[in-house]
């Protein structure tokens, strides 16, 4: 089953829920290319995805690729609200077969999700640095959808200026109420970085109540051979005791 609110002409909200079948696919068509059609705007996408998306049959899967391939080119923006792992690694699956911008948010960022998508560019994430503390300790709170230039304007510098003096680094990450999603090349940068740089870092400290963030760090936190530790945002002030210890 699949609910399509187009209310508003600017945006195509979708929420699937169990199998897709032929008949959702077509019905989606339809309401797109109608609302095209009749208010001469083409929609960006905001799928609420509560669960790994899946299809009733191979005719339903083949109608949902063809769905991507007519309208992967005009729609310009697609937003993916869900806290599984699925949700978050979508928008860098999808980033290998469109140019339309697709972005994560949080399941409770729902609100910010349909703002960025009727939105004409990005929202403006950043990285803010949280002051007071050693300065063998790079210290970031992540605020809006942070993006590639981000790390490269910003946590990049800040990381390799305070590598000028010292081998390695402790890094405090925050990631609360004001996080609202990264974008695919964020992640790839991210993950760049982290391989090249791994050996300057001396022990991270992860602050979120984000689930999603929260089991993906548990899940890869095996594979760094760093110290590194979860709180809860409410504990804050005990993970930056403990990441400048």
């Amino acid at each position: 089953m699949l609910t399509i609110d187009l209310s508003d002409p600017k945006v195509a909200i979708l929420t699937p829920e169990g199998a897709l079948n032929t008949s959702d696919l077509d019905a989606l068509e339809k309401a797109v290319d109608g609302s095209i059609n009749t208010h001469d705007v083409v929609p960006s996408l905001v799928i609420m995805l509560d669960a790994v998306p899946h299809w009733e049959s191979v005719a339903a899967m083949a109608r949902h690729f063809h769905f991507v391939s007519v309208h992967k080119k005009v729609i310009p923006k697609v937003a993916v609200v869900g806290s599984g792992v699925f949700a978050a690694m979508m928008p860098g699956i999808a980033d290998a077969f469109t140019k339309t911008r697709v972005r994560h948010f949080p399941a409770d960022k729902a609100e910010q999700a349909v703002a960025w998508a009727t939105a004409q560019g990005d929202d403006p994430g950043r990285f803010e640095e949280i002051e007071g503390l050693p300065r063998d300790v790079v210290a970031v709170r992540l605020v809006g959808v942070i993006t590639a230039e981000d790390y490269d304007k910003t946590l990049i510098p800040m990381i390799e200026a305070r590598l000028e003096d010292r081998e390695a680094v402790k890094m405090l990450v925050v990631m609360d109420d004001d996080y609202a999603g990264y974008s695919p090349d964020a992640a790839w940068a991210d993950a760049k970085f982290g391989l090249g740089h791994v050996r300057n870092f001396k022990r991270i400290a992860l602050v979120t109540d984000i689930g999603w963030v929260r089991r993906a760090a548990k899940l890869f936190a095996p594979l760094w051979d760093v110290d590194s530790r979860l709180f809860d945002v409410a504990d804050l002030e005990e993970a930056k005791a403990w990441v400048k210890r």
